[in-house]
């Protein structure tokens, strides 16, 4: 990392260089660089050196004879000119108004995916100034904060890190650098450091944690211009290189100084930026002891969540979280909740599906035939950045949508809504709109002709955290017969098993058992879910039950949903609608 600024001293790696020099070019002076015997080649200004803030500087590196330049593959700041990039100096210095804020503790996360310029592009978006939609300030207009702070999520952005705008395009999923951000939604690209780290700053005033989707599986153009690409990107066997993510060729992360490099990258967004935690895109194409490595290396109160597939060279799967990543806090993309969920919501399943989707809303246990060995392993969606938004799987119905959320807000594991889910944004089902600027963008018109849809997720959201039902990090017991010890009570659609609806179920659920040990069925929730086209009836359990979640009305109340009558004994759930219930 250019620590220049704070310690007064500079370091590259290059094993095999025979020399090597720092060359600032706008004064232009040349340092040579001592190198320590393992590569790292370093030089050390005086205290009293002038400030280069934003000169322009580079490596001179010799090597078998010849020599060549090289920007700076760790640089704070760096810049495309024509066909190469280039690495300035850059000031880190930022004075954090809200450096003592504690992350959401990870069972009662909430994640609500987003492309950071996507908050504020919008000609709707609630900016003060014209020049800051789509940018880092406008990320943090007090509008969108509040928005945010109301859904009470945690924000997870798609990529900062500066890109290959032709091969990233608007999403960014090609990181030239892993220490550089992107500059190109700054409004002083000078600033470019201070500025993501304000609207960090300021999403932690309002009480939202911040996630960071993190590119490591491809890309990294200035390390390959540094180090080569015989040592940056993994091989086959056959020795051409891997290209598991479609995206031209992996990185090697089993690499010691690969390896090495990536871990003091997320330190750096740690200490530096205050990031809570990271999204690792396609992270199954990073070898088992770097995902280990991260584990350890990182704080934690780190969120650690990786898609546990690619393409091909896959080096682990979703399985092995019960095996080699049981005793970490990896967390992967839950496809089984996806594909089910979203099959059961527009009510085209069968038997197969919901036995599937029932497995995924206990946490996709092993013990039930699924692959946690907790519940927190699993982050459950069905809709995120790739793919149609929530409102085009559903066909702009409301009320399915709702249904949606709910599916994904009472599930054991942790949520995530992409972005817009609470006001039906749409993207007119472009299932890849990684290069439409003006599809990624919120329409805040939408948040105020949908408010009643907004208000009944952010109320959802906070009845999920409030409650200790949705928040077991062991395996659920369901129901047998007259045993006493479960957690969980299956509860069918009248006509089960012969002549029941296949896309409806319901479920009692209990407390965990430290909770209330002595009054466990007293403190139960019904839900009570239909994504059939057919209203369905369930058998309520014995007693008095009011409805505090109503999602035929949308309305969320805990204390229970004034002008609705108490239920008894059976329970009529409009078709595509969910229903929660406690005890009156």
């Amino acid at each position: 990392m250019n620590l220049f600024t704070r310690q007064n001293m500079i370091q590259f790696y290059h094993d095999e260089a025979e020399q090597v020099s720092l060359v600032i070019e706008d004064i232009p002076k040349i340092l040579p660089m001592q190198n320590d015997r393992n590569g790292v080649w370093s030089v050390r200004f005086p205290k009293h050196a002038p400030r280069f803030q934003e000169m322009t500087y580079h490596f001179e590196v010799k090597h078998n004879g010849s020599t060549f330049k090289v920007a700076d593959p760790l640089a704070c700041r760096t810049e495309r000119r024509e066909h190469k990039i280039i690495s300035k100096f850059s000031e880190p210095t930022y004075n954090w108004k809200n450096a003592k804020f504690k992350p959401t503790p990870q069972h009662k996360l909430v994640i609500y995916e987003t492309h950071l310029p996507a908050l504020s592009r919008h000609d709707s978006a609630p900016v003060s100034d014209q020049r800051h939609r789509g940018t880092y300030l406008g990320a943090r207009s007090p509008a969108v904060l509040n928005h945010l702070n109301k859904l009470g999520v945690a924000v997870e952005f798609l990529p900062l890190h500066a890109s290959d705008q032709l091969l990233g395009q608007d999403w960014g999923y090609f990181s030239t650098s892993f220490h550089a951000m992107a500059s190109r939604y700054a409004i002083e690209k000078c600033n470019t450091t201070q500025e993501v780290k304000a609207v960090i700053d300021a999403m932690h005033g309002h009480g939202i944690p911040v996630l960071l989707d993190v590119v490591f599986n491809h890309g990294g153009e200035l390390w390959a211009r540094a180090w080569g690409e015989e040592l940056v990107y993994r091989k086959n066997g056959n020795g051409d290189f891997c290209h598991g993510s479609g995206c031209g060729p992996t990185i090697r992360t089993e690499h010691p100084h690969i390896r090495a490099t990536l871990l003091d990258a997320l330190e750096n967004l740690v200490s530096e930026y205050h990031i809570d935690g990271f999204r690792f895109d396609l992270g199954a194409l990073h070898d088992k002891d770097t995902m280990l490595a991260i584990d350890r290396r990182l704080p934690k109160k780190i969120y650690l969540i990786a898609e546990p597939w690619a393409l091909g060279g896959c080096q682990w799967g979703k399985h092995d979280l019960g095996g080699i990543f049981a005793d970490t806090r990896w967390a992967v993309w839950n496809d089984d909740f996806r594909e089910s969920g979203r099959t059961f919501i527009l009510g085209k399943g069968d038997f197969h599906n919901r036995n599937l989707l029932m497995r995924s809303i206990v946490g996709s246990h092993r013990v039930d035939g699924g692959w946690t060995v907790r519940p927190q392993q699993s982050v459950n969606y069905l809709s995120s950045h790739d793919g149609n938004t929530l409102a085009d799987i559903v066909g702009g119905d409301k009320k399915r949508q709702f249904l949606a959320m709910m599916l994904v807000l009472t599930s054991q594991g942790i949520p995530m809504l992409g972005e817009g889910s609470e006001m039906m944004f749409s993207k007119s089902n472009q299932e890849n709109s990684y290069n439409r600027p003006d599809l990624n963008q919120l329409d805040w018109n939408l948040a105020d002709k949908h408010k009643n849809l907004v208000e009944a997720a952010g109320h959802l959201i906070r009845l999920r955290k409030s409650l200790p039902h949705f928040s077991y990090n062991r395996h659920l017991r369901a129901r047998h017969g007259n045993h006493a010890d479960w957690d969980i009570d299956w509860i069918y659609p009248n006509g089960y098993p012969h002549n029941d609806n296949v896309n409806a179920i319901g479920y009692m659920l209990r407390p965990p058992k430290h909770w209330f040990c002595w009054q466990r069925d007293r403190r139960a929730v019904l839900i009570f879910l239909n994504g059939s086209k057919k209203a369905v009836n369930f058998h309520l359990p014995k007693g008095k039950w009011k409805i505090i979640v109503d999602g035929n009305g949308l309305v969320v109340n805990i204390k229970g949903i004034p002008k609705i009558a108490h239920a008894h004994d059976s329970f009529h759930t409009h078709p595509g609608t969910g229903i929660m219930l406690s005890r009156a």
